[in-house]
């Protein structure tokens, strides 16, 4: 979301009420170079994207019934577009990469570490 044409895209959206719209935002506080609290900082998110006309929830993006059950009552008002914004843990299931931004990008994978990732999620 550091990019200007999301907030344009968002400006627009609202503007012409895209009720047919949702944003999914994967809020996990991290981004390619660290947390999103010293790089860049997003809070209050929720209120940025009221500010710009959408109506908005915050889940936990790692349950399951409770996205179906946000879903199923989209749009979360009527005339305004949707903005869900998910919390969730970068590289959750696997503990040795959980929070850490380094895995963002993560390169030379070899055989024994991809051993190892199939191991945690089985």
């Amino acid at each position: 979301m550091d990019e200007g044409s999301v907030w344009e895209a968002a400006l627009c959206t609202a503007k012409h009420q895209l009720t047919n719209l949702t944003v999914i935002i994967d809020c996990n506080k991290l981004q390619i170079a660290g947390p999103t609290a010293s790089i860049l900082n997003l809070e209050p998110l929720a209120a940025k994207w009221e500010a710009f006309g959408f109506a908005v929830i915050e889940v936990d993006g790692h349950d399951v019934e409770e996205l179906r059950r946000t879903f199923r009552q989209l749009p979360l008002i009527e005339n305004q577009p949707s903005a869900v914004i998910c919390h969730t843990v970068k590289g959750k299931g696997l503990p040795f990469a959980e929070n850490d931004y380094l895995w963002h990008w993560k390169g030379g994978i070899d055989d024994e570490l991809l051993a190892h990732m199939k191991k945690a999620v089985e």
